[in-house]
């Protein structure tokens, strides 16, 4: 399963009531503002997409998955559930996936997407570039995406768009500079700090740092200092002596 024991912390932030685990709750995906969100950084996206995902469905909240690259992790969804202290069955309703894994299939999971759905989409490129389709096939194709997308968003449908910050591809390029236009009210970069589970979340609004969240282990108490026991004074045993005749 990909990206397993990924552990966000609810620590140190400058914000008491901004965490990494409710940050979701900065993207507007209700009304006539709302925006498609591109998240991308460190590949702890796709676990914290799913922390997001649990706790929207905890709150009752229904979100849709389409899984483009095996990247959904039901384990995850159930481990933070269970953190949350809710059993994982009273929110399996709440989350649905649709797997899609040629370029085809997605194109077709986006365009049967519904007014007022949210929807996360993981990993969406990564088809595209796959050995078995041509460059010009998949360029055509990815650009055609960014068109679904931006005609799903018109349709009143919430994307949350999650995908790697690079691929060898050359045809990247392009798609991330045909999707930055329709996601740039509210984007998203997960980057890891230098020690385990430590990372920082920048939101971005307009190209301009909107928010700036830290996730950091909690600092381990020093351990106490073990001291040598100390034994009262005992005597040498007595030899006793044998005399043999």
């Amino acid at each position: 399963m990909y990206h397993t024991n990924t552990s966000f912390h609810e620590g140190v932030n400058p914000q008491a009531d901004l965490t990494l685990g409710n940050a979701y709750k900065l993207w507007n995906y209700r009304g006539h503002e709302r925006s498609i969100a591109y998240m991308t950084g460190t590949s702890a996206i796709f676990p914290l997409a799913q922390v997001w995902q649990t706790r929207m469905a905890i709150e009752g909240i229904t979100t849709h998955t389409i899984d483009c690259a095996i990247r959904f992790n039901t384990y995850g969804i159930a481990e933070e559930a269970l953190r949350l202290g809710t059993p994982p069955e009273l929110i399996h309703d709440k989350i649905t996936v649709t797997r899609a894994f040629t370029p085809y299939q997605i194109l077709d999971a986006v365009q049967e997407l519904k007014k007022n759905e949210i929807v996360f989409v993981l990993a969406p490129a990564k088809q595209f570039f796959d050995g078995d389709v041509a460059f010009d096939e998949g360029l055509f194709l990815i650009q055609k995406l960014v068109r679904f997308l931006a005609n799903a968003h018109e349709r009143g449908v919430a994307l949350f768009v999650v995908e790697k910050p690079s691929y060898a591809a050359p045809a990247f390029s392009t798609f991330l500079s045909d999707i930055r236009p329709i996601t740039d009210k509210s984007r998203w970069e997960l980057y890891r700090l230098g020690q385990e589970n430590a990372y920082r979340l920048k939101h971005l609004t307009n190209g301009r740092l909107h928010k700036d969240i830290l996730s950091l282990p909690e600092v381990k108490p020093e351990p106490a200092i073990k001291r040598p026991k100390a034994y009262g004074y005992r005597p040498a045993a007595s030899q006793m002596q044998f005399a043999f005749t």
